[in-house]
């Protein structure tokens, strides 16, 4: 790397020395880091929305806001301020809603229900159906009562239809269906029951966990009744 005599430059370039030539460079070094107008004004700098948000209102109302904002006015008007969505896709910007208490409630109970159904639909691993007859014997009866118990075990959801064409079918459905809800109600959930013509219809959903609670041997204590009140 070659080095110059800035003093001999400027000697050479009639500039008047050194220190002429240093102001000069100094001035076009300060020129690239400010930005500067033609008249020698700053340019203004951009103002940045960093917590710019879109807030939903309860009456669906769009509006575009700041954070801060949009919680000062959930606390004026008693509202719960919701994150809805990260960041929509469109405005790039995170998306809030204003709700009531009873809206806000609802809105957890339906995410909750929703997440359960989500967890229990990932431990199934599919469906079986089973047909019965309501002038099913008690032997086979129980017979399908233990492909029942057997699928549910393995984590399959097991479909049941009791089908029925006579004027009693409806008494013997209900009885038959008895047993099998008595026979699995430690093991799995039944949902759906509804009657479909001459047939009664349901499932059987396998509880997350299989734990047979047996009778407890703890023994109460006894109470001691001498107490004296405080």
């Amino acid at each position: 790397m070659k080095y110059f005599n800035l003093s001999k430059i400027a000697t050479a370039l009639n500039l008047g020395g050194y220190g002429s030539f240093g102001r000069q460079l100094d001035c076009r070094t300060a020129t690239t880091k400010t930005i500067i107008t033609a008249d020698g004004k700053d340019v203004p700098k951009r103002k940045t929305y960093e917590n710019r948000i879109t807030l939903i209102s309860p009456d669906s109302s769009v509006s575009i806001t700041d954070l801060k904002n949009a919680q000062s006015i959930s606390l004026r008007r008693e509202l719960k301020l919701v994150k809805i969505q990260d960041v929509d896709s469109k405005t790039r910007r995170p998306v809030y809603k204003l709700m009531t208490n009873a809206e806000y409630h609802s809105e957890e109970l339906a995410k909750r229900k929703e997440k359960q159904a989500a967890r229990q639909n990932s431990l199934i691993k599919g469906e079986k159906l089973l047909t019965l007859s309501s002038r099913i014997g008690e032997h086979d009866l129980m017979t399908g009562v233990k492909k029942m118990i057997k699928l549910v075990e393995k984590q399959y959801e097991v479909k049941v239809v009791i089908a029925g064409d006579d004027s009693e079918a409806s008494v013997k459905s209900e009885r038959i269906y008895s047993v099998i809800e008595n026979e699995l109600k430690s093991i799995s959930k039944v949902v759906q029951k509804r009657l479909k013509g001459n047939s009664l219809r349901f499932q059987l959903l396998p509880l997350r966990e299989n734990s047979s609670q047996g009778p407890s041997n703890d023994t109460p204590k006894p109470q001691n009744n001498d107490k004296t009140p405080l």
